[in-house]
């Protein structure tokens, strides 16, 4: 049986603001537009990326085997453990003791 990646893990830090500039300008994905130097607000990337605290943790990926689902070695994946995983959701299980972040198949 194939060893499994430990994960690091990181508790979340409630209470703290991570404030980042958010520009009213969409970034072309084809040509590229006119950039303005006007920004709309600051976003608190806690209050947008984790919704339930209490339930939620962060890892880092170690390994190769979820480059397929562009998840890499070293990668911070945010995971809430109140979402219910469904068929083909990106989950961090258990097994043997070990965690390991995998694509769920029911």
């Amino acid at each position: 049986m194939p060893k499994h990646q430990n994960l690091d893990l990181f508790s979340v830090i409630k209470n703290t603001q991570i404030n980042t500039p958010v520009f009213l300008d969409k970034v072309s994905a084809g040509f590229p537009s006119p950039a303005t130097d006007y920004m709309e607000n600051k976003l608190d990337l806690n209050e947008y990326l984790i919704k339930h605290p209490a339930a939620t943790f962060i890892v880092k990926a170690n390994g190769s085997s979820m480059t397929s689902a562009s998840i890499y070695s070293d990668d911070l994946l945010i995971v809430d453990r109140s979402i219910a995983p469904k068929n083909n959701n990106i989950v961090i299980a258990s097994i043997f003791g070990d965690l390991t972040v995998k694509k769920l198949k029911k």
